[in-house]
């Protein structure tokens, strides 16, 4: 949605030509001809020149910036490209201390903070700026509808719903105005095609194809915004409806001075379906929209039930591979508790089982490894991890035992990365940094956990344990069955990726699930919830774990994270596989708190001490 504005506008001359006026007009139009012909060093140096003359003039200063980013956006040299944002950052900002209501540097600037920055203030920063820009192009006559829809996706993140720059206001101008342009590529399509005058219009085959894939590119926009728009209103309280209904709104039934809250409610529901539908219709490909349709129709339609026994593969891929690199920054922000509460009930059961290690462990829907953190100080072995996401594969296959997968920004602190400038030195790496060489997964593979077999698990993997056809000693999934209603596949599936239980050593199951009391279930034990997660009765996942091979042998009800402010209810189940009595160990109730670290010896092996 975000894209980096390059400024191209005509100077306008104040005051009479000068020779000097002349030389900045010169250089700021062969600045804009080399950038647009991808001469990076030349539009620089004529920026530059330009500033030189004129250190204020507002369009060199934003374009100046544009060349630095572009300069830089497909180098491999991470730090040159560091420093050029840095600069980029410091030139807009000098752009808008020089300009406080230019609408351009403030959309640039917006853009390039929230790439180099994920913290709440950095999007609470661009949220403003975004309304500078929105604001100026509204006394332009432009009315950005990329500037509508940047504000709104910022305001969502923060949760600033309401009022004349909350996110649904947003949405609703930035759908507005871009149908607007979508309206004009349809009208000279229609005029060309089907017109009366069509027989007389000369053909122009290049222009036709150049106008039908614009309006294609700007209808995928638009699914997003008519998807982001049913997000809100789905999320609305009753309250907020009503309050809703007496704001300037284009939402269909709204009634300005409505006084019933339920009704107001309904509104809401019925504005965010049509919204959702207009989101598929615009984009057959949009899976996330289609899934939260689904979930908000519920089981009204006749085939609802057999359409929402799980969440299809292209959803879970779409959803996560869209927010992969804010996905622990998002968590984090949420109080996100499942993966330590995994680690501690994974060290709960080797305690009880007598054992120091596992041989081996698949975390089943890795994501980008926040689980496999706590996991890999229990392994003496493998660590895998199984994800229908590449790009979070992608984030996971980065982390190391020293770094990401929840440690990265935890290490760091630092709510100003954007605008710290670069020092241009290399640091000495410590001997404790040859950590940072050791992967934490021993293996990432792109997979659907209710058909994996542990031939494709292994696939690839250059160095598979001898016994790895056997199966895992350890099974965990962190909050990855809340895409799943009827679980009787997946566990199944993970039957078949255990290990035979025996005198000696037990195979474990640990997942969590979010959890639905057991006089509100339907009757088949689970529900699709308007956020587009699965909700599960206790009963009915210990019965169909049962009926796949697996015994309860631990059961807590958890928070597994905070929602809209609100706790999150949901449950954690610890299975042994087999119905025999192999398990020695005691019936965990409630897992007690344990916390445990990870140390590294001289030779990179993992030492796990109790504290």
């Amino acid at each position: 949605m975000k894209s980096l504005l390059l400024v191209f506008s005509t100077v306008l001359h104040t005051t009479s030509p000068t020779p000097t006026n002349d030389l900045i007009t010169n250089h700021l139009e062969q600045g804009n001809a080399a950038l647009s012909s991808s001469d990076f060093s030349g539009a620089i140096s004529h920026y530059q020149s330009c500033l030189s003359l004129d250190p204020q003039h507002r369009h060199c200063l934003i374009n100046y910036a544009s060349a630095l980013v572009d300069s830089t956006a497909d180098s491999a040299d991470e730090h040159l490209k560091s420093q050029n944002v840095h600069e980029a950052i410091q030139t807009l900002r000098q752009a808008l201390r020089l300009h406080p209501d230019d609408g351009d540097a403030a959309f640039n600037l917006a853009v390039l903070l929230q790439d180099t920055s994920r913290f709440e203030t950095t999007t609470a920063e661009a949220a403003s700026l975004y309304r500078i820009s929105v604001e100026a192009s509204a006394k332009s006559g432009d009315h950005r509808w990329d500037a509508w829809a940047n504000l709104a996706a910022a305001q969502q993140e923060l949760g600033n719903f309401l009022g004349r720059f909350g996110a649904h206001a947003a949405y609703e101008r930035a759908i507005v105005y871009l149908e607007r342009v979508t309206k004009e590529h349809r009208s000279y399509i229609d005029e060309v095609l089907h017109s009366d005058r069509a027989a007389d219009i000369e053909w122009d085959e290049e222009r036709y194809d150049e106008v039908s894939s614009e309006l294609w590119h700007l209808n995928l926009y638009l699914s997003k915004l008519y998807y982001g728009l049913g997000t809100v209103l789905s999320e609305f309280s009753p309250q907020d409806c009503l309050r809703l209904m007496n704001q300037d709104t284009l939402l269909i039934d709204a009634v300005v001075g409505q006084e019933d809250e339920e009704q107001a409610k309904r509104v809401c529901h019925k504005n965010a379906v049509n919204a959702m539908r207009m989101a598929v219709d615009l984009d057959g490909n949009n899976m996330v929209a289609e899934h939260m349709l689904k979930s908000m129709l519920g089981d009204s339609e006749e085939d609802g039930e057999e359409n929402q026994k799980r969440a299809s593969n292209e959803f879970v891929s779409a959803l996560f591979d869209d927010f992969a690199d804010t996905f622990d920054e998002k968590l984090q922000a949420l109080n996100y508790k499942v993966p330590s509460l995994i680690g501690e009930a994974a060290f709960w059961l080797l305690q009880q089982g007598g054992r120091s290690t596992y041989r081996s462990v698949l975390d089943a829907g890795c994501g980008t490894g926040l689980a496999g953190r706590f996991l890999k100080p229990l392994v003496n072995g493998t660590l895998v991890g199984v994800d229908l996401s590449t790009k979070m594969l992608e984030v996971a296959r980065r982390c190391t035992l020293v770094e990401g997968c929840g440690l990265k920004e935890a290490m760091r602190g630092d709510e100003d990365m954007a605008d710290e400038e670069p020092s241009g030195e290399e640091e000495e790496p410590s001997a404790e940094d040859d950590r940072s060489s050791i992967p934490l997964y021993n293996h990432l593979i792109s997979l659907d956990l209710e058909t994996a077999t542990l031939d494709e698990v292994y696939s690839g993997y250059i160095d598979p344990p001898e016994d790895g056809k056997e199966g895992f000693e350890l099974i965990v999934a962190a909050d990855v069955l809340v895409y799943f209603g009827d679980l009787q596949k997946v566990l199944t599936n993970f039957a078949n990726l255990s290990a035979e239980s025996n005198q000696e050593r037990d195979a474990f199951l640990i997942f969590s699930c979010e959890r639905v009391e057991e006089e509100h279930a339907p009757s088949k034990g689970w529900k699709l919830q308007n956020s587009g997660r699965y909700a599960h009765s206790k009963s009915y996942v210990v019965k169909t774990a049962k009926e796949a091979g697996f015994r309860l042998i631990g059961y807590e009800e958890i928070v597994p994270r905070m929602e809209k402010g609100e706790e999150v209810q949901g449950h954690l189940f610890q299975f042994a596989y087999g119905l025999d009595d192999s398990w020695d160990g005691e019936e965990v109730g409630d897992i007690g708190e344990v916390v445990f670290m990870d140390i590294i010896d001289e030779n990179g092996q993992v030492i796990r001490e109790e504290l």
